[in-house]
């Protein structure tokens, strides 16, 4: 029923040290029968951390969403999310079918910096085009979403087009979950691609995606710095050409526009936070094949992003609405990047690149090397080594948010080192070990922003206002062990297990201290059994050892009693001075999964079951 090409994307998630690629039956399993989220289709890789089930979002060793680059046919982007901005106890959903995508990538370290703008791993989403054959539909329904897709030819098969629209009725399940729940969160989302063949050589596609979600609070006992409402709403869209002058040159340019606009409002219908963050931009993309076994890869891009922000707050009781920050400021950044992999004899491969980055918001120009290379030891046996320099910039709320750090703010750095073992067995079988290092420097944080005690005995109230400053050194290692089996028929899964460790020292300070995302023991096994063409069952079990309970929270001290215990936990903590000493309980979840398809005139029909968290494991997150 489903052809699959080994593209570029595919051949480069196996080339980079511990990268993965997701797609057809696995990302269809993975990305869950409740939530129909690609992103946590992500979340079952080794590589991956994510103890939330609330949330999409997840860390990549030890380095946590926000430091992730998430590229959506080769535009970045970081707002195509639905969530509540300002809510401590959220969560958030992928703003994308996973019914419209190809595959599904994680590049964990020592990647092409194609993007770049990222200390830490990439996401790489790709669409597939429209069936050029028929018109084709879809309807199904998730645990909390009901989804329509069509696709079909275009212009007598020069061109195809996809277009999907999701609507949830999440609230219906929050309240029959919890009926105590007074709040209500619901979404929609909708998506389109068009490609058309100019000629052999010219082809053009539109691509664009759009959502808005409302979260409403129904507790009419709210304070006046609490949301009643919160209206989100995030978009992509993307024009793009590829132009093939010879069988041995490619080159795409790309114009698009990402962004992300929210508002909330209190009881008394006043706005209390209200933001608006858009990126326009051009992109190019080329290769060159100069040789059977060299090929050049050059590119850039060129961005204007503006962002404009309102944060409001009643500080005391009798006062009013008071204006925190408000900031409405506008930037520009641009990049140049090129690679060259080529081969040494017949059993290396070399990938050397760099890219050149010039941020306007505060002036600087970086250069950013990095290399790859592959070494076949035998015919089953490659070694696969990498490294390279990684930047973020300064983000605007960074720079003049209520924490902002001003201008004087430098691009946080982190020098990534990768090295990975594979070795094929029989049966379709390999077995991949990757072992990395990270090491950090010029990492924002918020010195002072946390109450704490006193090594003397006193407390330390966190001051609303600290600002960013580049004060964190950190060092992330760590190992990967994964046996893999891709089989067509049969059982197809993996079996992995990570361990990794990430520390912070405060320069300003001398303070050392886990990193909030720091998990030291990772477990994901997934596997899938096709009974036969029409019928197959699969299961998905996630450990991990957990992370730090962020802040300055231990044991209380003697005079406040001893706290009495429930369900394991102690009734209450205490302040102390030292940061992330205590960790959440041991994270553990799984799932099972059974599915038959019905064929009848050209028409199938997929029934499945999905248990979700079968040993009903009660799961803690950070509050």
């Amino acid at each position: 029923e489903r052809l699959t090409v080994a593209g570029a994307l595919q051949a480069e998630s196996y080339a980079v040290p511990g990268s993965t690629s997701l797609h057809g039956r696995e990302l269809e399993n993975l990305r869950g029968a409740v939530l129909d989220d690609p992103l946590r289709a992500l979340q079952s890789l080794p590589a991956a951390t994510a103890t939330d089930d609330f949330y999409s979002q997840f860390a990549v060793r030890g380095n946590p969403f926000h430091y992730l680059g998430m590229v959506f046919d080769g535009v970045p982007t970081q707002y195509l999310l639905h969530s509540v901005k300002g809510i401590t106890d959220g969560g958030s959903i992928a703003m994308i079918n996973s019914d419209t995508l190809g595959s599904v990538s994680l590049l964990p370290g020592s990647y092409p910096q194609r993007t770049g703008r990222r200390m830490g791993a990439q996401i790489d989403l790709t669409t597939r085009e429209g069936d050029r054959d028929q018109f084709r539909g879809r309807a199904g329904l998730s645990g909390t979403s009901a989804g329509f897709l069509v696709e079909g030819p275009l212009a007598g098969r020069k061109g195809t087009w996809l277009a999907s629209v999701r609507r949830s009725y999440l609230d219906y399940l929050i309240k029959r979950i919890d009926p105590e729940a007074g709040f209500a969160f619901g979404f929609v989302d909708a998506q389109a691609k068009v490609v058309y063949d100019l000629t052999p050589k010219h082809q053009v596609s539109i691509t664009g995606l759009g959502g808005r979600a409302v979260f409403d609070e129904g507790d009419p006992n709210i304070g006046p710095n609490e949301i009643r409402k919160g209206i989100s709403r995030a978009w992509l869209t993307s024009l793009s050409w590829r132009y093939l002058p010879s069988p041995r040159v490619a080159i795409t340019q790309r114009v698009f526009s990402t962004g992300l606009r929210f508002n909330n409002d209190n009881d008394a219908r006043a706005t209390i936070d209200a933001a608006r963050f858009s990126e326009f931009g051009w992109r190019l993309d080329g290769s060159f094949a100069v040789s059977p076994r060299t090929v050049v890869e050059f590119g850039g891009d060129a961005q204007r992003l503006s962002g404009e922000n309102l944060l409001v707050r009643q500080i005391s009781p009798t006062s009013g609405l008071v204006t925190l920050n408000s900031f409405d400021q506008q930037t520009s950044a641009a990049s140049v990047y090129g690679q060259v992999r080529f081969g040494v004899g017949s059993r290396v491969t070399l990938t050397p690149g760099a890219r050149v980055d010039r941020w306007n918001q505060t002036p600087t120009t970086t250069t950013s090397p990095w290399v790859n290379g592959e070494v076949r030891l035998s015919e089953r046996m490659r070694l696969r080594a990498g490294s390279g320099i990684y930047r973020q910039f300064p983000e605007l709320d960074q720079v003049y948010g209520v924490h902002g750090g001003g201008l004087d703010l430098k691009p946080e750095r982190a020098v990534h080192v990768d090295a990975g073992i594979e070795y094929t067995l029989p049966h379709e079988t390999r077995l991949l070990l990757n072992a990395y290092s990270r090491n950090e420097r010029d990492v924002l944080w918020t010195t002072g922003g946390e109450t704490r005690r006193l090594p003397g005995g006193g407390i330390a109230a966190g001051a609303f206002d600290a600002p960013w400053v580049n004060t964190l050194r950190g060092q992330a290692r760590g190992i990967e062990v994964v046996a893999r089996r891709e089989a067509a028929d049969g059982f197809s899964g993996w079996a992995g297990y990570a361990y990794g460790r990430l520390r912070y020292t405060n320069t300003q300070t001398g303070e050392r201290f886990w990193a909030d995302a720091d998990q030291r023991h990772t477990v994901t096994l997934y596997g899938n059994y096709r009974l036969s063409s029409r019928t197959s069952v699969s299961s998905r079990f996630r450990y991990g050892s957990n992370y730090p309970i962020a802040g300055y929270i231990g044991p209380p001290q003697p005079s406040l009693g001893t706290p009495q215990i429930f369900d394991g936990r102690p009734a209450f903590e205490g302040l102390v001075s030292e940061r992330n000493t205590l960790r959440l309980p041991a994270y553990s979840r799984l799932d099972v999964r059974a599915d038959h398809a019905f064929n009848w005139s050209g028409r199938r029909l997929v029934l499945f079951v999905d248990v979700a968290n079968v040993l009903n494991h009660t799961n803690l997150r950070n509050s």
